[in-house]
């Protein structure tokens, strides 16, 4: 229970913090009922940099690159998303990060620091991360009916607003039918996933004061996510356009 708690008290504190930059786009109605586990409305970012109209993207991928159409997500959807996001490449990277710099400075999770005190980071640092996604976006994201997907918002807006409007995707969220309310469904699985540490981390790592530092870690590694899916297309097409000059 105590992560539960720790979640909704930083539910609450986002209350006020909704007036930062919501997601972009225009709504997409369907002109069809739907059932209560269908999503009603979905987004498309608009980029006037954009040179020619993205394909639309499949209702299971999270990332919807700005000037690209989103359709509707069904729950079956969501669930098939939080189960691909937990083990894609990307995800594996951020493994390997995290548990990297842990083991680099010998803090928590405290196996150790030989070869298989990495290896059990690296798989610490796999289930803390898998746990996180599949909570959020199989298990809560039907649940509060939001739709988890990020919508880049592209060169057409500044620096500084994409940068703010990455980093506080982890606390600000949108409903299926694109209203702004906290990320409940990321802020509680991110909740249940520090709280799943307990089986797995070792002893100096038990306790409730590990699972709020499991879960501000978290929190904060999402939003570092957040930042790359939001500028890492910017970067390599930087590096590219340096590299032919």
């Amino acid at each position: 229970m105590v992560p539960f708690i720790a979640a909704q008290e930083a539910v609450i504190n986002t209350e006020a913090m909704l007036s930062l930059p919501d997601s972009p786009g225009a709504m997409l109605t369907s002109s069809s009922s739907r059932s209560s586990d269908d999503s009603t409305s979905a987004e498309t970012s608009f980029d006037p940099s954009a040179k020619a109209p993205l394909p639309m993207a499949l209702p299971r991928i999270k990332f919807i690159a700005a000037g690209q159409p989103a359709p509707p997500q069904r729950v079956r959807h969501k669930i098939e998303m939080g189960i691909r996001e937990s083990i894609t490449p990307f995800s594996m990277l951020g493994w390997v990060a995290s548990s990297g710099y842990s083991h680099l400075l010998d803090n928590r999770p405290n196996y150790g620091t030989n070869s298989e005190a990495f290896a059990q980071r690296l798989g610490a640092a796999a289930a803390l991360g898998s746990s996180k996604e599949i909570f959020s976006d199989a298990v809560m994201a039907p649940v509060f009916r939001q739709d988890m997907r990020y919508y880049q918002l592209g060169n057409s807006k500044s620096l500084f607003k994409r940068a703010l409007y990455a980093a506080t995707r982890p606390l600000i969220g949108r409903t299926d039918g694109g209203r702004t309310i906290p990320n409940y469904a990321s802020l509680l699985g991110t909740a249940e996933a520090a709280a799943l540490t307990q089986a797995y981390y070792p002893p100096p790592n038990q306790g409730a004061s590990q699972v709020f530092q499991a879960f501000g870690t978290s929190v904060g590694g999402s939003a570092v996510g957040y930042l790359v899916s939001e500028f890492g297309g910017d970067i390599i097409q930087a590096l590219h356009i340096r590299k032919h000059e």
